[in-house]
């Protein structure tokens, strides 16, 4: 006979888990954060979703997490120009203010200061491919990914193009590896 253990009637048993559908979404900013890595400065943008039948998808996804290594799904990383004069500074640079032109185009009123927390509660569009990945036993996933922030009147018009999927095929190595949000016991980790 098995030996029942303490905590069997508090447990959770795994659900069905319904992937978010890669597609367009309007988003809203819940944290925004400065790291580093070997580019140089980022900006973490952790979203969910703002709007429609998918609405707070991130948030129910991160409270049904069981593990202490809880992790939020919707991060944007946003590099800093470094400024070096190379071609990947002057697209970093590029980049850069696609992104912050979109945040201000979706928040009439907003003026990006270069103060990265309060982008806090503002909305933006959000296109999400699909991405492999590699599992702990070998196996190859995949997950929605958001691959790139939008003004939200392109989501609204339909104006957009969702960017092709990652296979692990098409990802030079190494496949860059983010540390993970540390663990909350709250239903959000902002």
């Amino acid at each position: 006979m098995i030996k029942k253990f303490g905590n069997y009637e508090n447990v959770k048993a795994y659900g069905s888990f319904e992937q978010l559908p890669k597609g367009a979404y309007i988003l809203e900013i819940l944290n925004a954060e400065v790291g580093e890595n070997q580019y140089g400065q980022y900006v973490k943008i952790s979203c969910d979703v703002a709007e429609g039948e998918y609405k707070d998808y991130f948030r129910n996804d991160y409270k049904s997490q069981q593990g202490e290594d809880k992790k939020w799904h919707c991060n944007y990383l946003l590099n800093v120009p470094n400024e070096d004069g190379t071609d990947r500074a002057e697209w970093t640079a590029r980049r850069f203010k696609t992104v912050i032109a979109a945040i201000e185009d979706s928040n009439p009123g907003y003026h990006f200061d270069w103060d990265e927390s309060k982008f806090k509660g503002k909305k933006i569009g959000g296109l999400f491919n699909i991405r492999e990945y590699q599992k702990n036993n070998g196996e190859i996933g995949q997950a929605t990914n958001l691959a790139q922030l939008v003004p939200v009147e392109v989501i609204k018009t339909g104006k957009f193009r969702i960017p092709k999927d990652k296979t692990l095929a098409s990802v030079p190595p190494p496949d860059r590896k983010l540390p993970p949000l540390p663990p909350v016991d709250d239903d959000c980790p902002f």
